[in-house]
């Protein structure tokens, strides 16, 4: 049996039962949204999101605006001329931002007091689209954002800043929804599935406060450089519908149900995985040292402290190579990677490997310590063939991480 060819497969299973295009269609088979509808739709997933909408024959879309990360765009959608199609940056907000931000509003402005729309929200929203509040600058908000990405922050904390420096973030965007009359659909990139968190959560009523002390004393100076506006009374938001299709449970279960056709005995873990990606592996080896064994599934979202110029990779990356240290000539197989295809800054979805994978780097005199010091694990998983490479999947779910010990 080839686990490491198996483990592969169970993880396409899992992102395959979470794609845009199917949820979305999944939602409007069995739920009908009356009248001609103005589209919106944002993310990583926004592409394929969108098909899903623009093809279904219940449904009618008059005029369309798609924002989804660069080289995410699906060749369909320029057979829809009705449709405007762009492409902004991720995970560090760009002027393409600020732009997408502004097509916006214009396009939600120009209608008429009495359109609907149908919203399909995905992860990534954050970065690909802004509209900031006065007195703060591009130049900021990016610095701003690669700190809190470099710095361990999990997503709650990083999206809360976010909101306070927009016009649009936590609940805002609702103000420019003249009719009100809504429909969200999103696909949930993070815990517990909460709206206000999905992509800053712009169409959802937001009265969270920001806990100063989750930050460092620069990051609040940040915040005390300008004033926030606040979320829109509750009764702007009492016509627009919001509804999960796509959760990271579903590609859990997905995995669970492919491991057990290849036969696995499998193990699906409740545990939401966070955390520093150290500390992480440091579970991640004592439990598979005493476990079952079989297929182990987990999900979540790491987090990877970085150096001041770190190399290739993400926080899939760095924690796969971390476990291939801990488990050099034990019968383990690791997979950590996005469900989105791309793991931070690179191309790659993640990491796959095995007890071999040391031994495979020691062959190629790799300086295993200084990969992991640099953050340059992209590059020692290239070299011993261990990178999970997918392209762009249409979802974007968080991570997820499975384990085969025989």
């Amino acid at each position: 049996m080839n686990d490491k060819k198996n483990i592969e497969e169970i993880f396409l299973a899992g992102v395959d039962r979470v794609l845009g295009y199917n949820a979305v269609k999944k939602y409007l088979d069995e739920n009908k949204i009356k009248g001609n509808l103005n589209l919106v739709s944002i993310g990583k997933a926004g592409s394929s999101m969108a098909l899903a909408a623009l093809k279904h024959n219940d449904i009618k879309i008059k005029s369309g605006l798609v924002i989804t990360k660069r080289d995410h765009l699906e060749s369909d959608l320029k057979n829809y001329r009705h449709v405007k199609c762009l492409e902004s940056d991720h995970p560090t907000p760009s002027l393409t931002s600020l732009e997408c931000g502004t097509e916006l509003v214009n396009f939600m402005s120009s209608k008429k007091d009495d359109e609907s729309f149908l919203f399909l929200i995905s992860g990534g929203g954050s970065s690909l689209v802004e509209l900031m509040v006065d007195g703060f600058s591009l130049d900021e908000l990016m610095d701003l954002t690669n700190a809190l990405l470099s710095r361990g922050y999990n997503i709650n904390d990083i999206n809360a800043i976010r909101k306070h420096f927009s016009q649009i973030k936590g609940g805002k965007l609702a103000s420019f929804l003249k009719s009100g009359k809504a429909t969200v659909l999103t696909i949930s990139d993070v815990p517990f599935d909460d709206p206000k968190i999905i992509a800053s959560g712009p169409l959802s009523y937001d009265d969270i406060k920001i806990n100063l002390n989750s930050y460092e004393n620069d990051i609040i100076d940040k915040l005390n450089s300008v004033n926030p506006i606040s979320c829109p009374d509750i009764s702007t938001f009492a016509n627009i519908d919001t509804y999960i299709v796509a959760k990271l449970d579903d590609a859990k279960l997905a995995c669970k149900a492919y491991g057990e056709k290849l036969n696995y005995e499998t193990y699906l873990h409740e545990k939401f995985v966070e955390g520093d990606v150290n500390e992480l592996a440091e579970y991640f080896f004592s439990y598979l040292s005493n476990c079952k064994k079989g297929l182990h599934i987990w999900g979540g979202e790491s987090s990877v402290k970085l150096p001041k110029s770190p190399g290739r990779g993400g926080r899939n990356q760095q924690l796969a190579l971390l476990m291939a240290e801990k488990i050099k000539n034990k019968d383990i197989v690791f997979l950590s990677a996005g469900t989105d295809g791309t793991d931070g800054p690179t191309d790659d979805a993640g990491g796959l490997v095995d007890g071999n994978t040391i031994s495979l780097g020691i062959n190629n005199n790799l300086d295993l310590k200084a990969y992991i010091e640099n953050a340059d694990s992209g590059n020692y998983l290239e070299k011993t063939e261990s990178l999970v490479t997918t392209g762009p999947t249409g979802t974007n779910v968080m991570d997820l991480i499975l384990a085969i010990k025989k």
